[in-house]
């Protein structure tokens, strides 16, 4: 898949997240009970539907070590995360799609951004790191 597929690809996938994110379910293995809380984000002007100014920046750089499309759980090798003032660590992400992990496969290094929800911690952005 071409680089700008994979921005398309992204932009419709996030366009589709808030819906998601009510719905999908938190589990033990979300790691949430191991990190602070963080104040939520104030909420930005959006340049296109379900994209903001933060998605742009601030992409935090890691390591596929496993995924499962079954269960839309990703485990990163990464470094600090800033926006969630999350230090480098190897743990467990979700995903709402299991065709925003498709063109990755463990061992791929890549670039994210991850929010914490409720219901635990997403990545809302993915690409292959240059």
């Amino acid at each position: 898949m071409k680089p700008l597929a994979h921005s398309t690809a992204a932009l419709l996938l996030a366009s589709a997240l808030g819906q998601a994110l009510a719905q999908a379910p938190a589990s033990a293995d979300d790691h949430g009970s191991h990190h602070p809380a963080t104040a939520p984000a104030a909420p930005a002007a959006q340049e296109s539907p379900g994209i903001t100014p933060a998605d742009h920046s601030e992409l935090s750089e890691g390591e596929i070590t496993r995924w499962d499309p079954r269960t839309l759980k990703v485990t990163l090798r990464h470094g600090e995360i800033k926006n969630l003032g999350m230090p480098p660590m190897t743990m467990v992400f979700r995903v709402n799609d299991a065709s925003m992990l498709a063109p990755f496969q463990p061992g791929d290094k890549v670039r994210f951004r991850v929010e914490r929800k409720s219901t635990g911690y997403f990545i809302t952005r993915i690409e292959a790191a240059r």
